[in-house]
């Protein structure tokens, strides 16, 4: 039955990324004709991780409780409903609406039939790293499919291009309920607050007597400094540099073909000498971000990617080894919000700097200023060490 969840998962999981990404390489431009500036788009994006961040913790402490595969499929709702707001509305307050449907589905999606294919691999002492790779690969190839189709369905046909993206998550939900079977003891029956309760002192505890997590969850918190920045402004930051917006898409591209390529990489394999050597290489070429010179910026940036998504791929494969079967779900949920506290801080400063700065020099402080705290973090704290 394991072997089949994972490829229901993973087939799922595939559709539900092209899904999403059917915008992402044309996001920024198709939010411009909307009608909003570039500082209220940053804004929009504030209040999706502000919505995660209110909803996730509850969420996940909810999927240690009930039925994951519902949790997720209640999540899909909130996506084709998000979907539909962009499709047949404009203006700023129906974006910010929309993208608060989709952080609630983002929070409700945290936790739920992935963490339980998590536990069931380390029951069976099956390789982890190798599902967590695996299905980064699926996502990021998904993510290519999607803003490639994306763009070219936006240039035909603009937002239309979502009711695309609702077919898709409608498969991706009718996959889950055919093929994806839960056991009946993956979740209690009682539901009461009395449950609620000592299921958050549980999962809090976990993390207060396990110091392996807690130094993981700090790591956690570093990357989305970097990750934010990237996410929201790299399609400004290469405007800015000259590149036209009907070729944003194969950047988009280029970021997922390297973001495949890191996770063929072992995270069991990390070398603190590399790591911090890769620090010091990518502080003093990062004033390059800020150059011109197509092959500077562009190698740099890409560099950049790379080396952050390989810190995330390692540190998520860390966590989820060392946390347990009973708190898996709250307390990547509690992860995940506070990471989006992060974000919601980033995204804020983000969008009070574009009254001031570029893109150019708001994404070179911040890469910069993640790669020193990076640095600091695994000098001091060592989180790879056993």
């Amino acid at each position: 039955m394991l072997r089949k969840n994972i490829l229901a998962y993973y087939g799922a999981n595939f559709l539900l990324i092209i899904a999403q990404s059917l915008p992402h390489a044309i996001l920024t431009p198709l939010l411009l004709s909307k009608g909003l500036s570039l500082s209220e788009i940053l804004l929009v994006q504030t209040f999706f991780s502000f919505c995660v961040l209110v909803a996730e913790y509850p969420s996940g402490v909810l999927a240690d409780l009930m039925s994951r595969k519902n949790l997720f499929l209640v999540s899909n709702a909130f996506l084709i409903a998000s979907f539909s707001f962009v499709l047949f509305f404009d203006s700023f307050i129906f974006m910010l609406l929309a993208w608060g449907l989709y952080g609630l589905y983002s929070a409700c999606s945290s936790g739920t039939i992935e963490a339980s294919l998590i536990t069931d691999i380390k029951e069976n002492k099956k390789d982890l790293s190798k599902f967590l790779a695996k299905n980064n690969q699926i996502a990021y190839l998904g993510m290519i499919i999607g803003s490639s189709l994306g763009s070219f369905l936006y240039l035909k046909v603009h937002a239309m291009l979502y009711i695309v993206g609702i077919f898709l998550i409608m498969l991706c939900a009718l996959t889950i309920i055919i093929y994806f079977k839960e056991k009946e003891g993956d979740f209690k029956s009682q539901k009461s607050l009395k449950l609620l309760k000592e299921q958050v002192k549980g999962s809090l505890k976990e993390l207060k007597d396990n110091p392996k997590l807690k130094i993981l969850l700090v790591g956690h918190l570093i990357t989305p400094v970097f990750f934010m920045s990237h996410f929201q402004m790299w399609q400004a930051y290469f405007l800015k540099q000259g590149v036209k917006e009907q070729y944003l898409f194969m950047f988009y591209i280029a970021f997922q073909v390297i973001s495949i390529l890191i996770h063929f990489l072992k995270a069991s394999n990390y070398s603190q000498k590399i790591a911090l050597s890769s620090l010091v290489v990518l502080l003093s070429v990062s004033p390059l971000l800020l150059s011109n010179i197509p092959y500077c910026f562009i190698g740099v940036y890409a560099l950049m990617v790379a080396f952050f998504t390989y810190m995330s791929y390692c540190l998520g494969y860390q966590f989820s080894k060392f946390v347990s079967k009973n708190n898996i779900s709250s307390l990547s949920s509690l992860l995940s919000s506070c990471v989006r506290v992060v974000s919601v801080l980033v995204l804020s400063l983000s969008s009070l700097e574009l009254r001031y700065f570029s893109p150019l020099t708001i994404i070179t402080m911040h890469f910069a200023l993640t790669l020193i705290i990076l640095f600091f973090f695994l000098y001091k704290a060592k989180p790879f060490d056993e």
